[in-house]
């Protein structure tokens, strides 16, 4: 039905004209991933075979060629050249390598050539030979997407070492970043996003920042947790001050990128050398207290080597994987408390016999998420919290989350009216609120809110405010964890516990 323009005879009544513009409701949020950042192999082997030729240069099928061995860490040997007959043959005299860089310095885009050197013996113009090399091409040190565990392994490398280490106590971890990936799925993690951190780029904590830039503007970087090797070991200073500069990098990182509209929750596992007399865990919890930034206590971990057969002493920061990954796994309005981990193999005993229960009350009064082993020997996260204790909001890793799903999803799903850039028609304030309320209703059926209250939207008029912008509001309530349930019982002695056991032992008998 439409309001006629009663330039012509109509009968008097009451006209209705449907006036509402369509409105595309979002169908929801970028995919949550638990992003995964830290050493790998640092790089992959390739082998090809080709004829040689000393006047014209055979182009090697991959960029970013390590054409002399490196020293690392990590260690990468040069490349090696065979003929026919298996025989190494010796760069500069038979052959040689030609490296060209791309104009835009990145070295993961330089290419290299192989030519004969004319005046080698051992080979001849057109003489079939083999070359094994290294490379780390530019997408070695980007942001990859997995999905199974071998296509981990093919990009990074094995995750354990396949010798027992002659020094004792010393780390069997081979690659720190596929190792995570191991432990991320083994807790639930159905895909996971790495970044392997490039050595091009300075310290441990100068690639950190570097890979943390990768993820600033990604949507479904949602669960930033670094890895790095077992035992840090800083250039100056202590390893707990290092430590402490390597969490407030990643809350700074993540508190940027949610400033920015791309939320972010960092969490963050201590090395296994940090000792506890340099910087109180307690101590170093307040000091970075934020919600942007979980603090995983304890330090120390037993993982299980299945090459080696052997259980050794590893970091904590994966036991910051395992909870990152079970988190990826939860609905946003479920948080971490109590939820079970899985791949490790306990603590070691002085560890256990720190963790009392005064202890860990005071680890989480400070802001430390702590995970202990219950009685039935199974590590679990006590209380699922953030470094900011100041309310619960802020504290409750799920209402943070809740709160960054439901932003996004608004955001988002606003955006995606095509709204922004149109002239503002006398419908457009009730065009805005509808999309809004439609959003807010799609928060409520997926249960990232439980529900939303006292929305207005309102056109700013000058010359108090700004005519273009149309100004929405409203309140929401979040899910709440259940974190206690109190109950109160009393011994009832008004029938006499003698007199019922009386009466129950004559009926048997009787």
């Amino acid at each position: 039905m439409s309001i006629p323009t009663f330039s012509t005879y109509q009968p008097p009544g009451v006209y209705v004209q449907d006036v509402s513009t369509p409105v595309v409701v979002s169908s929801g949020v970028p995919q949550q991933l638990l992003t995964l950042v830290g050493p790998a192999l640092g790089y992959r082997n390739a082998t090809e075979s080709f004829q040689i030729y000393h006047s014209t240069a055979w182009l090697l099928a991959f960029t970013g060629v390590f054409t002399t061995a490196v020293t690392g860490p990590p260690a990468i040997a040069a490349p090696v050249v065979t003929n026919a007959a298996g025989t190494v043959l010796t760069a500069g005299v038979d052959y040689t390598l030609t490296v060209t860089a791309d104009p835009s310095g990145n070295a993961g885009l330089a290419v290299t050539a192989v030519t004969r050197v004319n005046t080698s013996s051992t080979i001849a113009d057109g003489d079939q030979v083999f070359i094994t090399y290294n490379y780390a091409d530019a997408g070695y040190f980007q942001p990859q997407t997995f999905t199974d565990y071998q296509s981990v392994i093919n990009a990074y490398g094995q995750p354990f070492l396949s010798t027992v280490p002659t020094t004792p106590n010393a780390s069997q971890v081979a690659n720190p970043l596929a190792l995570a990936a191991l432990l991320a799925m083994q807790n639930g993690a159905n895909t996971v996003l790495c970044v392997a951190l490039n050595p091009s780029d300075g310290t441990l904590e100068q690639q950190l920042m570097a890979a943390y830039a990768k993820l600033a503007n990604n949507y479904s970087a949602n669960i930033i947790v670094p890895v790095f090797t077992d035992d840090l070991t800083p250039s100056s200073g202590t390893v707990a001050a290092l430590a402490s500069s390597l969490a407030t990098d990643l809350k700074t990182s993540c508190t940027s990128s949610t400033a920015a509209g791309y939320p972010q929750i960092g969490i963050f596992g201590l090395p296994r050398n940090y000792l506890e007399s340099s910087e109180p865990i307690t101590t170093l919890a307040a000091t970075l207290n934020s919600n942007r930034l979980v603090l995983v206590y304890p330090e120390i971990v037993y993982l299980y080597n299945s090459v080696t057969g052997q259980t050794f002493q590893a970091s904590g920061c994966y036991l910051a994987v395992a909870l990152g990954a079970r988190l990826s796994s939860l609905p946003v309005d479920t948080g971490l408390t109590m939820q079970q981990l899985t791949g490790f193999s306990g603590f070691p005993q002085t560890e256990l016999t720190a963790m009392t229960p005064s202890f860990m009350n005071e680890l989480a009064a400070a802001g430390a998420c702590v995970v202990f082993r219950n009685y039935q020997g199974v590590l679990v996260c006590r209380q699922g919290i953030t470094t900011d204790i100041t309310g619960i909001n802020d504290s409750e890793i799920s209402m943070v989350r809740q709160t960054d799903a439901l932003g996004l999803l608004i955001q988002l799903g606003m955006q995606n009216q095509g709204l922004i850039g149109q002239p503002i028609t006398a419908n457009m304030v009730t065009t805005v609120q509808s999309a809004l309320m439609g959003l807010l209703e799609q928060a409520v059926n997926t249960a990232v809110i439980v529900s939303w209250t006292n929305l207005s939207v309102v056109q700013q008029v000058y010359p108090s405010g700004n005519p273009t912008i149309i100004a929405c509001t409203f309140s929401y309530a979040t899910a709440v964890p259940l974190n206690y349930i109190t109950v109160t019982m009393a011994i009832d002695l008004s029938n006499g516990a003698v007199s019922t056991q009386s009466n129950q032992n004559a009926s048997t008998n009787g």
